[in-house]
């Protein structure tokens, strides 16, 4: 055989060696991109803060999410991608292509849980509650509630944002959820605290921070909203008239040991938010009141009232004149057995 024919046969065998593979990977990464896989089963992968891209694409090939984890870091890396994940629940039921896994990594599309934040919790209630159910950690989110820096930047004139994270439920991740509850609860106060309501709050004499701070002892106050335009109005009452406003929530939002019962003391103590020692409203809100408390504290009814005492079933007594109230005090606190009719 020619020597020329023998070299390209020899040619035509090397080529056919390095080829081939590369052909029969070429074909294994088309197929690895174009076909979806079908997870045997529903599956929640979670992605803690700060894991290694590799580690999840090993985690998604072993819940058979993704065929290859090498092929699937190399997209990630070629579309410069990989250290974008975000941390977070991820849930896969349907087939997927690997770069539509890989988006929605990228995209945080995990998994929102149901938070709900009813009316008239304090922030540290609200950061208990959050770090309980395991969306964060209160003393994060009571560090945020306080700094200057973000108070400022969502408009707040006071030192926390008590009063303005408005109670609601909302759609958050597990974890590190902190600063985006209080983005959305602030937002959601801005929404739902009318212009209108402002208005007629401030046709009353309030501001918007006084408005939400007599608000919020509307909200401590009344055992049901029916109540609360009538709360409103004894409390309305006795800022016009100078009187003290003496509401028990305002002594226990100032004290630090509260066992579940006032005392002479506590009513004695001359912290700023005690309303039975300082004139006029203390110096920021006690609680995180909800609409009906600030539609009420905006609309309050037309009743002369000045006092009112609590009968024991949510409900209370109201009364104009101090003889009234002391007659009222008598029957539902000092002999609460004959209070029945």
């Amino acid at each position: 055989m020619p020597m020329k024919k023998r070299l390209r046969i020899l040619l035509g065998c090397l080529a056919a060696a390095v080829l081939l593979p590369i052909l029969v990977i070429a074909a294994d990464v088309a197929w690895f991109l174009t076909q979806a896989v079908q997870p045997p089963e529903p599956s929640q992968v979670t992605i803690a803060p700060g894991t290694g891209f590799i580690r999840i694409a090993n985690d998604l090939e072993e819940r058979r999410i993704i065929r290859r984890s090498s092929y699937f870091v190399a997209l990630a890396r070629y579309k410069e991608v990989q250290g974008r994940v975000h941390a977070g629940d991820y849930r896969f039921e349907h087939p997927a292509r690997p770069a539509e896994v890989l988006r929605r990594l990228v995209e945080g599309d995990v998994v929102r849980y149901a938070f709900t934040v009813p009316e008239g919790l304090t922030l540290w209630d609200i950061g208990a509650r959050m770090e309980r159910e395991g969306f964060g950690r209160a003393e994060v989110f009571l560090g945020l509630a306080r700094d200057v820096d973000l108070l400022s930047q969502l408009g707040i004139e006071g030192p926390s944002l008590e009063g303005y994270l408005f109670p609601e439920t909302y759609l958050l991740e597990r974890g590190d959820a902190e600063r985006r509850l209080i983005n959305a609860m602030v937002r959601e106060f801005r929404r739902r605290a009318l212009p209108e309501w402002r208005q007629a709050a401030a046709d009353l004499g309030l501001d918007l921070h006084q408005w939400v701070t007599l608000a919020s002892i509307v909200q401590a106050e009344a055992g049901s909203e029916a109540e609360m335009p009538v709360i409103a109005a004894v409390f309305h009452n006795r800022l016009r008239l100078g009187m003290r406003l003496q509401a028990d929530p305002t002594v226990i939002y100032g004290v630090d040991d509260y066992q579940g019962r006032i005392t002479r003391s506590h009513l004695r103590d001359p912290h700023p938010y005690n309303t039975y020692v300082i004139a006029g409203l203390p110096p920021g809100p006690i609680a995180n009141p909800g609409a009906a408390a600030l539609k009420a504290t905006a609309f309050p009814s037309a009743d002369d009232y000045l006092y009112f005492v609590s009968r024991g079933d949510g409900s209370h007594v109201f009364s104009r004149t101090l003889e009234e109230h002391n007659r009222a005090v008598r029957r539902y606190i000092l002999t609460p057995r004959n209070s029945s009719p």
